[in-house]
């Protein structure tokens, strides 16, 4: 089968929907022929064998118009014969069916996040796709209840699938925590978040938990780690590393004594999942997908800054806790990898192809 990817994700600084596109890369199930279309060159660890990169670069090209009028001129060029597209959009003129990644429906859930043009654009492009494509791709029973809900999409079009954990996840030498203890400053005991700094993200409430903790051990520091840039205005006490390599973030992940991930609004929330896998505890927000997916595995809280206190100071303090909720929860996140899911996904697009274009209505 020949299926076209829009792998635009997966270059410069992946965040959440380039570790979907990349897990079911990794477990891709079939020697299909894959075209993977982008802007800039794909990393080579997902070319070879029967997969080769299309890169159109068009820099002077708004990406939402290189995705109405490039690709789908692309594919039909290419005779693809489904496309995936991981992004929460799609070509309204694709030549063939299309699987759509709509993890979340954040655009219509929290819009104040993005500036009005933002805004206005992830919102039409949802639509498109709810509307046109066979399939939307969710990583949560919450997801697929949200885009029902926002779009009124038929339940039998919405696949919720078991997101999995990357390949770089897992145990990691006491020498290269060291390395990124040294490198990137975690000194004393750190809580650390990872993903970008969104509104929703609620990172107010977290400094405001730390800075407490704070009045009575003064060693522990809170760090950040993701995209700048963010709709929340600089948070106190709170030291943002930045983008870190992905050569990097297990070892990062492995150096914290605790990993908070505070958000009120989440599609599935991989950097809990990555902590676990890397022998960190979380302590994480009982909102959106986590509940669903992270209940006995995350210590999980309400908004309550007292809950956040409590779970903290616990892990920080007890290092036989810690201890007994990594032996829990880490065997299960090394568990959950995305074979399953890329044979399930593979499966869509063949439907997809059957379906010569048609939409999912």
């Amino acid at each position: 089968m020949r299926i076209g990817i829009d792998a635009r994700e997966l270059t410069g600084q992946p965040t959440g929907v380039g570790r979907v596109l990349a897990g079911l890369l990794e477990a891709w199930p079939e020697d299909d022929e894959i075209i993977l279309y982008a802007r800039q060159p794909v990393p080579w660890r997902f070319l070879g064998g029967g997969r080769r990169s299309r890169i159109i670069a068009s820099p002077r090209m708004p990406g939402a118009i290189w995705e109405q009028t490039v690709l789908p001129h692309q594919l039909r060029r290419d005779r693809a014969e489904a496309l995936f597209s991981p992004a929460y959009g799609m070509p309204i003129a694709a030549p063939c069916g299309v699987v759509v990644g709509m993890h979340d429906c954040a655009c219509a859930a929290t819009p104040w996040e993005f500036g009005w043009r933002e805004r206005k654009r992830r919102q039409w492009a949802a639509r498109i796709a709810a509307q046109r494509a066979k399939y939307l791709l969710a990583g949560s029973h919450f997801s697929a209840r949200e885009i029902q809900r926002w779009y009124g999409v038929p339940r039998e079009r919405i696949i919720a699938a078991k997101y999995g954990i990357g390949k770089s996840f897992g145990a990691v030498d006491a020498d290269a925590v060291a390395r990124a203890r040294e490198h990137y400053g975690l000194d004393g005991r750190s809580v650390l978040f990872v993903g970008a700094p969104l509104g929703r993200r609620n990172l107010a409430t977290l400094a405001g938990a730390i800075d407490e903790i704070r009045a009575t051990r003064p060693d522990v520091r809170l760090y950040g780690v993701g995209p700048k840039g963010s709709t929340v205005g600089p948070v106190a006490d709170l030291r943002w590393l930045g983008y870190v390599p992905e050569e990097d973030l297990a070892a990062v992940y492995a150096a914290a004594t605790v990993v908070a991930y505070p958000s009120t609004y989440e599609g599935f929330g991989f950097p809990v999942l990555e902590a676990l896998a890397c022998g960190t505890p979380v302590v994480a927000s009982a909102a959106g997908s986590l509940p669903e997916i992270f209940a006995g595995k995350a210590w999980l809280v309400d908004d309550r800054r007292e809950q956040w206190i409590e779970a903290l100071e616990t892990l920080l303090d007890d290092d036989n806790e810690r201890d007994r909720q990594v032996r829990e929860a880490q065997p299960w996140a090394l568990g959950r990898r995305w074979d399953a899911t890329a044979r399930l996904v593979r499966r869509l697009l063949q439907d997809a192809g059957r379906s010569n274009g048609a939409n999912g209505r």
